[in-house]
């Protein structure tokens, strides 16, 4: 740990790591339907996570100790091993909803990750539901779908089941993902790299499988490269680092800028216009942090307040 007189240093705090990971994040949804429309989810997957791999592969014998891994136990190999399951689940139902209904109906699913990442905090990490929290929660929801629906429900029409069903599931498998990761104190980059191997194998398996091995176009290889690069060598590490010094339900309250931030790249790069909606939907999701924060300072306070026995 890297903490200074027990208060976090800035490379360790959630409030400068998460804003650069979304901002990362904020790309993800852009690109990845632009290369979807040349290569299948399959293709994409083993390219994204085999260029992960070799960056990796690359770094890990410079920047790690092998020696590190005889200490390990097989319950250490076996968490990683769930975790680079969970992982691939993630980018796996969430390409292929893509394939199956609108990109906004499968945002809007995909989106209830944070919650389910507060929810499996609970039973998983021993975390502690407070009326903060919900608060956090709700409002990032609801700052979601008024994001997504411009404040008309009934605009939002579910086209197809099966597609649905697979938005939400690869919430779930994110809200299971994290949970996991944050109960692994192992090495960031080592764990990092054996996740990425096991979702690595898993996408080998897909391809050859369900589809065929092709070589991208250059444009298609800059697209994938920079998913790999924003979605798992360096978000891995943001995410990991995040989760190493704080809740998971901390993490959680900071996703919900995920659609904002992703309005935000919309806006810029299709030179589209923020509506009055979209303005009330970012209060909401930008507030959701600061109540939860509130929340701790709060507690912490009373915790201080209670007079010690004898």
């Amino acid at each position: 740990m890297e903490e200074r007189n027990g208060k976090l240093t800035l490379s360790q705090s959630p409030y400068v790591l998460m804003p650069i990971l979304l901002l990362l994040w904020g790309s993800v949804a852009a690109v990845s339907k632009l290369v979807l429309g040349r290569m299948d989810s399959y293709q994409v997957l083993f390219f994204m996570n085999g260029i992960g791999v070799i960056v990796f592969a690359c770094l890990v014998p410079v920047k790690v100790r092998w020696r590190e891994l005889l200490a390990w136990k097989g319950s250490d190999f076996a968490l990683l091993a769930a975790c680079g399951l969970f992982a691939f689940l993630y980018d796996f139902l969430y390409l292929q909803a893509f394939e199956r209904i609108p990109a906004v109906e499968a945002s809007m699913l995909n989106y209830l990750f944070p919650i389910f990442i507060v929810l499996f905090a609970i039973p998983m990490n021993k975390e502690k539901m407070n009326r903060y929290k919900l608060l956090s929660v709700l409002m990032g929801f609801a700052g979601t779908v008024l994001l997504m629906t411009k404040g008309d429900l009934a605009a939002l029409k579910l086209t197809n089941w099966a597609g649905d069903v697979l938005a939400i599931l690869a919430a779930v498998s994110w809200g299971l993902f994290t949970n996991l990761v944050k109960k692994n104190g192992k090495d960031m980059l080592i764990s990092t790299f054996l996740i990425t191997l096991v979702a690595f194998a898993l996408s080998t398996v897909g391809l050859f499988k369900y589809s065929r091995l092709e070589l991208p176009a250059l444009a298609d290889f800059g697209g994938v490269f920079w998913l790999s690069m924003s979605n798992i060598v360096l978000g891995f590490f943001l995410y990991f680092r995040a989760l190493r010094y704080s809740s998971a339900s901390l993490v959680a309250s900071f996703t919900f800028f995920t659609p904002f931030i992703t309005l935000l790249f919309i806006v810029l790069l299709l030179d589209e216009r923020l509506t009055v909606m979209d303005g009330l939907a970012a209060v909401l999701i930008l507030s959701s942090v600061p109540v939860q924060k509130l929340g701790s300072v709060l507690g912490a306070g009373r915790k201080k307040e209670i007079p010690k026995m004898g």
